[in-house]
């Protein structure tokens, strides 16, 4: 038996100490870092330093237990800088006397108290009727081509929890397996093939990944933003109107304070929160880690960009130093644990003083590996030709310029679908291949 005694819990770069435990006829224990070796451990305490490198990147970091000869008789395995879960989901399947798969349950187990806030599960895409952990039936199926079912919790804070199982397809059994998430942006007037019509197009290290779903279901927006909104307000104005009633004589014309709410909206189901540039550190087994939080969640139908920029604000009095590029890689690490259409936004004012650990550079960088777009905009004007250490920064201080940067933003998250492909792979390392034509891996 080897366990990881080191658990990595936040981003993680440069030259950090690894220690692990083992049992039993363990000689030497081998690290590997994507695949490499990292390091060799001959004796007790088993603990090696590891270098992470100075690039922000998601790493795959294994522990090999060897016993005398050499041989391998335990692994461990751990993801760097990838979503860890807070919460974790099963779905149990019912067969009937032949064995195919008729029903299903649900379980699952979270950090957060109480049960789900939402449950949603999907057969190839197509919604299907859940009550918590109750049975529920699945539609009859062609056992010779694969089907994915999903499934999907939501807990307080924003944790998520998601299991899939494919069932059908070349082996004619039902397997829960790990999948991988590829977020890809559709050209205009593109379409996504069926799963099995994508054979060929999505590649890791040259070799070909098996496709088993496709998703274009409600995106996740992260903004990060500065805490109060009085620059917003006064840049783009409170969205409040004057409304003349036609027809009634004499009648007082009256103003509607909330008259732009629901202007410049995303799709009803597409979800949006702030994760604020402020750090509080919370006590964790391993000593202290971290935090920084987040707003409410807000859906599409609930207000439009304007309304959210100018009225959410932070309701405490957090530690006034700004770190603006930590809370945008932390943004991305949510985005992609979201399993869906993604982006995060980085609004800047006239203080972008930050006191970030990783700069621009690198979490751009860093969103970039990771399949995550981000859009920096500005509520102060910027001078022509100023450069920028996020790289392209749109100009939103009125409400026109604003109207332009959301119709980019909502374009993009529109374009995204992810497809779903077999095995967990590092983000970095897929690709696709010359047959993928009007599509592109989301950056």
């Amino acid at each position: 038996m080897i366990a990881f005694v080191s658990l990595f819990l936040g981003l993680v770069i440069g030259a950090r100490p690894v220690t692990v435990t083992a049992s039993g006829p363990v000689a030497s224990v081998e690290l590997l870092l994507d695949g490499a070796p990292a390091a060799r451990i001959d004796e007790k305490p088993w603990t090696a330093r590891v270098d992470f490198g100075m690039e922000l990147s998601p790493h795959e970091l294994v522990a090999r237990a060897l016993d005398s000869r050499g041989r391998e008789i335990a692994r461990a395995r751990q993801w760097l800088n990838l979503p860890r879960p807070a919460a974790e989901m099963s779905i149990l399947l019912q067969r009937d006397d032949k064995g195919v798969a008729t029903g299903a349950q649900l379980s699952w187990a979270s950090l957060q108290p109480g049960p789900p806030s939402a449950l949603a599960v999907t057969f190839d895409g197509r919604p299907l009727a859940v009550k918590g952990s109750e049975s529920f039936s699945l539609p009859s199926y062609d056992a010779s081509s694969t089907h994915l079912l999903s499934a999907s919790a939501e807990f307080g804070n924003g944790v998520r929890c998601r299991a899939d199982v494919v069932l059908g397809g070349r082996t004619s059994t039902e397997t829960v397996t790990e999948l991988t998430g590829v977020a890809v942006r559709l050209a205009p007037a593109a379409e996504l093939p069926e799963p099995a019509a994508l054979e060929g197009w999505i590649m890791r290290k040259g070799e070909p990944l098996r496709a088993v779903g496709i998703e274009r279901a409600g995106a996740q927006v992260l903004i990060v933003r500065d805490l109060p909104v009085a620059e917003a307000l006064s840049r783009l104005g409170r969205g409040g109107r004057t409304i003349f009633q036609p027809g009634r004589r004499g009648a007082l014309p009256v103003y509607d304070g909330e008259a732009l709410r629901l202007d410049l909206r995303l799709g009803d189901d597409d979800r949006i929160r702030y994760i604020w540039p402020s750090v509080r550190s919370v006590a964790i087994t391993s000593g202290a880690a971290e935090l920084f939080e987040s707003s409410h969640e807000f859906r599409g139908r609930d207000a439009g960009m304007h309304w959210l920029l100018t009225r959410i604000s932070h309701p405490g009095r957090p530690d006034p130093a700004r770190r603006y590029a930590d809370a945008t890689a932390v943004a991305g690490l949510q985005a992609v644990q979201s399993c869906t259409r993604r982006a995060v936004l980085l609004v800047l004012g006239k203080n972008p003083a930050d006191a970030s650990r990783y700069s621009p550079a690198t979490v751009r960088a860093y969103l970039e590996r990771i399949h995550v777009p981000l859009f920096v905009w500005s509520f102060e004007p910027l001078p022509a030709g100023a450069p920028s250490p996020w790289g392209q920064v749109e100009d939103v201080s009125n409400l026109p310029k604003l109207r332009v940067a959301f119709e980019r933003l909502k374009r993009d998250v529109e374009s995204q679908a992810i497809v779903w492909v077999e095995g967990q792979h590092l983000p970095q390392e897929i690709a696709l291949s010359a047959k993928a034509m009007g599509m592109e891996i989301v950056r």
